[in-house]
């Protein structure tokens, strides 16, 4: 094993670049601890042909594929009924007040469904002019660019104006009542609400599919409609120019007096090119409130069955958590946080894990007179991305900066460091077979994030603007792992699917 090098940086001055060039680099230094084999049976489920080839490589180590295919289908039945990421509806009477003082868009008076007398936006007439006022005095908006980790202005990628927080204020019954409605919808429920900016969008106007921008804590952003009078430029993108992806589906919404749409952080969503009119919004960020007893998930039916199905696989494993987080994250959201707790009760020694997954496919079809050959590789390797592996990676790049004789060496073939945690205080203690636990994802594309240079429509945007100089604006895959507790012998491997 290769020492490792300590980094020069310490942890509280590490930036988004930082974090960026060690996730660029990570397969280049480290020793992946193991696959995503689900990842691999359904790749090869769709594109090979041939029953044996079916058969997993004998590296890969876990239980048969039976299993794996239950448990799979198990928690995705669980993520299909359990797991929503977005939420909306209308808030009706009492309206709640809206003071701006910024130049141009001054307003003092009530925001309702109802627009406060009994009337609608079809009824208002100057709720159109208003819209049109506020657009035109507001400050352009900017967006984050993930690769850069630069804040830009592209009207190709972002046409909308804002109005900044310390510019407008909102009663208090609103920020109530957004609380109250992100309880009931989501989890954590002990959260607090801020607002954060009101995003003004009008003719010719859009936002390409992007996700909120990370930071500590956050967990969700609400969207309060303040009017709405756009069409989109799509005849076939009807229902309001918002667009925000749940399992795999986009959901329209408009921004009508009222109305309302809430969803995690790591969700996608766009703002589709307004034809004609205006639409505005008041956008809140939602916090986790930090308890003195972490808040668990209160629905003990939906952990008894995530336990039941967990128990089927055999320890060490890891399962790949259904939404993305920023590094230092010990809390988890949603699905992840009761499947988090269920682990807990298999009897294993829980660990939360930031991962890095490398996935690389490739077909080799050849062609003779008697049959068609269509063999395949294909890997999903899980890399860890602990601060310690971080620091490891970040100190290798800055040795082989340093030393000429490095530049001209082929860093693929230096030996991969295999980082030893045990006995530090870090999130990942080492396990004597971490080179080969089995990993498994209900749903691989939404749960992972692959660095690669052709990245998926909207992974490389966050709203607003970048944050480089903070570690917690990088979004990371993380994983719920959990190992046999120690002097626990792992039982017999097993292809029996019991029902």
């Amino acid at each position: 094993m290769n020492p490792v090098p300590t980094a020069d940086i310490p942890d509280s001055l590490r930036t988004a670049v930082d974090l960026k060039d060690a996730l660029d680099n990570a397969d280049m230094y480290l020793t992946p601890i193991g696959t995503c084999r689900s990842k691999v049976t359904e790749w090869r489920q769709q594109y090979e042909q041939h029953e044996q080839d079916l058969e997993l490589d004998e590296e890969l180590p876990g239980p048969g594929e039976e299993i794996e295919i239950l448990v799979m289908a198990e928690l995705r039945k669980l993520q299909s009924n359990y797991a929503r990421t977005v939420a909306f509806g209308t808030m009706y009477d009492p309206p709640f007040r809206l003071s701006i003082a910024r130049a141009g868009c001054e307003y003092d008076g009530p925001m309702s469904a109802l627009a406060g007398e009994g009337g609608t936006e079809s009824t208002e007439p100057d709720i159109g002019e208003r819209l049109r006022q506020w657009y035109e005095a507001g400050t352009v908006s900017g967006y984050g660019d993930v690769k850069t980790q630069e804040t830009k202005i592209d009207p190709a990628v972002r046409d909308a104006r804002e109005i900044p927080a310390s510019e407008f204020h909102v009663s208090p019954d609103l920020i109530a009542r957004v609380q109250d409605i992100w309880a009931k919808s989501f989890f954590p429920t002990h959260v607090r609400a801020e607002p954060y900016k009101i995003h003004l969008y009008g003719p010719g106007g859009k936002f390409k599919a992007h996700r909120d921008t990370p930071e500590t804590g956050l967990v969700g952003t609400f969207l309060v409609g303040l009017g709405d009078t756009s069409k989109t430029s799509d005849r076939g993108w009807n229902g309001g120019a918002l667009g925000v992806k749940s399992n795999g589906k986009w959901t329209r919404h408009t921004a009508h007096l009222g109305s309302w749409v809430a969803f995690y952080p790591d969700v996608d969503y766009c703002v589709r090119e307004i034809a004609s009119g205006y639409r505005a919004v008041i956008a809140l960020k939602i916090f986790r409130e930090h308890l003195d007893i972490p808040e668990i998930p209160a629905d003990v039916t939906l952990r008894n069955k995530i336990t039941d199905v967990l128990a089927v696989l055999h320890k060490p494993y890891g399962i790949l958590l259904q939404h993305h987080y920023c590094a230092g994250t010990a809390e988890l959201n949603g699905l992840d946080a009761a499947l988090y707790a269920a682990a807990g009760e298999t009897g294993g020694d829980v660990k939360l894990l930031p991962v890095l997954i490398r996935w690389t496919a490739t077909r080799y079809p050849s062609y003779d007179y008697d049959h068609y050959d269509d063999s395949s590789e294909c890997s999903a390797d899980v890399f860890p991305m602990t601060d310690k592996h971080v620091e490891a990676v970040l100190a290798q790049i800055m040795t082989g900066e340093d030393d000429e004789e490095e530049e001209t060496e082929d860093v693929t073939s230096k030996p991969k460091l295999f980082i030893d945690l045990k006995g530090t205080n870090a999130e990942w203690n080492n396990y004597r077979s971490t080179e080969s636990i089995p990993f498994y994802s209900p749903g691989f594309c939404g749960t992972s994030i692959v660095w690669k240079e052709d990245v998926q429509e909207g992974a490389e945007r966050t709203g607003n603007e970048s944050r480089a100089h903070r570690e917690d604006s990088v979004y990371l895959s993380y994983a719920v792992v959990v190992l046999p507790k120690r002097g626990t012998k792992r039982p017999a491997e097993t292809s029996e699917v019991t029902e």
